[in-house]
């Protein structure tokens, strides 16, 4: 019999949905409500609490939270991550995946600039905070040295596009753009030609600065976009010139196994260090980016003025903890996992920054499926697998771990990650939309994610996207094991790693409208209804 090529299509999805419900097809479906307001705000609230001051990673508030967390899963009696003694009771601790990280924090920078190479004059001097941050900070140095301007320090064979053609940066720092050109642009050719290299950011920092490695430079300054683009320098503000941020640098994290092996010292600068360099050189950087914009000629040069940098930086060690929990199923040799981050950016100068969206609400609703599981005495088909990761904002390092340590990946089913499921944007003033992610081939879950939201009085807008490509979130780490996964998100609203973010601006509704659209995906991709 011929096959066309739809019935082939119908027949995959079939044998798809057969396949993820054959690791539960021999038990009957349990009765397992959604969670209720007073299952997840009290821990909302105690998570972004002024006593816990942020939960930065490695912080005491941090490790309260790890250990809050843990006490939840251990009152709900979740199989610990570390098996210990049956003749000892369950302790706090063995809900740790425990590792270490590396802190690099930078203590102290100084920049100063002699106009023509001349140390007699009266040195123009960039401050650290004010006009500039510093990232890739792993070890003390100091610099000498006449910089080159290399445009937008981009080398791309295939675009036959090399900023630093005809130019030897070896032992020099080189000043770059921020971004490609004609970024600012949509409808200019030039923008067309770096568009789809853009969209894979292989024109972000990190590339940048690798590409200057490669090229022999020893450090790196980066011009702020938002100065080039501003009409008015004199109107010129930044995030970084916020007094909310002024005193404030991160360190970089990274698990020892993992140090970069190209990492150069970049010298982010603010717009008012944009501003202040381009005084310092007498050179017209908005002018220069247009050229580049239309793709004119313009030949790179060295600066005749002497910069002296010094860096000093602080090495240490951190003992961090995943907070992992396990409902056994009847299956024990395969899971799904529900995760969330605990981790959020702590105090900055005078500031607590909450999290409690970001993400005291995604690891609220993580808690709350657990308990509601629990107390449903439901025994699932497969291990439910309850996680709480750390150092998500220090680049997913925390759920990258886990990944990186599961003995056979392909036995996870399927990771269901809840990240910032309290509020709403500021168009969305329904509040009624969510964004669900999953990757492209997996058809069946994306329609798991429509049937459980179509079980609402009033079904939410949904968003569906294809992570592919995408690092958001903690999604990332399992979609590179190949994993499939649910992420879900409800905006990125204004108060977005301010301040602002405490429980007095969440949505518990919706919050638990969220949670039941995820407790329903997860009934049906165990069970099928």
């Amino acid at each position: 019999m011929m096959i066309n090529s739809k019935q082939t299509k119908k027949i995959l999805a079939f044998t798809l949905l057969a396949l993820h419900t054959g690791l539960c097809a021999q038990t009957p479906q349990q009765v397992v409500n959604p969670p209720v307001v007073n299952d997840y705000a009290p821990i909302q609230m105690f998570l972004a609490s002024d006593g816990l001051e942020g939960r930065e990673t490695g912080t005491p508030g941090s490790c309260i939270a790890a250990s809050y967390i843990a006490s939840m899963m251990q009152k709900m009696n979740l199989r610990p991550y570390q098996a210990n003694d049956k003749n000892q009771n369950t302790k706090l601790t063995d809900y740790f995946q425990d590792f270490i990280l590396l802190r690099f924090s930078p203590v102290n920078a100084s920049v100063f600039i002699n106009r023509g190479g001349k140390k007699k004059s009266k040195p123009i001097q960039l401050v650290l905070y004010k006009d500039f941050t510093i990232i890739n900070a792993f070890q003390s140095f100091s610099l000498e040295s006449m910089p080159l301007f290399a445009g937008y320090g981009i080398n791309s064979p295939e675009l036959q596009y090399n900023d630093y053609s005809d130019m030897n940066v070896k032992g020099k720092m080189v000043i770059v753009f921020d971004g490609y050109p004609g970024q600012q642009d949509t409808l200019s050719a030039t923008w067309r030609k770096f568009k789809s290299s853009a969209e894979k950011d292989v024109y972000d920092l990190g590339h940048k600065c690798l590409e200057a490695e490669r090229q022999g430079a020893i450090a790196i300054m980066i011009i702020n976009a938002n100065y080039v683009n501003l009409k008015n320098d004199t109107t010129a503000t930044s995030k970084a010139d916020n007094p909310d941020d002024t005193e404030y640098q991160d360190a970089e994290y990274f698990i020892p196994a993992d140090l970069p092996k190209l990492a150069i010292p970049c010298f982010q600068l603010t717009e008012t260090g944009s501003r202040r360099l381009s005084e310092a050189l007498n050179l017209n950087f908005k002018g220069i980016e247009q050229s580049y914009a239309q793709l004119a000629s313009y030949q790179p040069f060295e600066s005749k003025d002497n910069f002296s940098i010094t860096l000093h930086v602080a090495a240490d060690t951190l003992k961090v903890h995943n907070v992992v929990g396990t409902l056994p199923g009847r299956d024990t040799n395969q899971t799904v996992v529900v995760g969330a981050h605990y981790d959020h950016l702590g105090k900055r100068g005078n500031n607590i920054y909450y999290g409690s969206d970001d993400n005291a609400s995604g690891v609220a609703g993580m808690l709350a499926l657990a308990e509601t599981w629990t107390e449903s005495k439901a025994v699932p088909p497969c291990n439910i697998t309850f996680a709480s990761w750390t150092a998500e904002e220090k680049g997913l390092i925390g759920s990258e771990y886990f990944a990186n340590t599961l003995a056979t990946p392909e036995k996870v089913k399927l990771y269901i990650n809840l990240d910032m499921i309290s509020r709403s944007v500021a168009e969305d003033t329904a509040h009624r939309q969510l964004s669900i992610g999953t990757r492209k081939p997996d058809e069946y879950i994306r329609q798991i994610a429509r049937k459980s939201n179509s079980t609402l009085g009033r079904p939410f807008q949904l968003d569906l996207w294809d992570v592919t490509g995408h690092s958001g979130s903690d999604y990332a780490s399992f979609t590179a094991k190949n994993i499939p996964v649910i992420t879900c998100n409800t905006g990125l609203h204004n108060d977005y790693h301010t301040p602002r973010d405490i429980p007095a601006n969440a949505d518990l509704i919706k919050m638990g409208e969220v949670l039941k659209v995820v407790n329903d995906c997860l009934l049906e991709f165990l069970w099928g209804k």
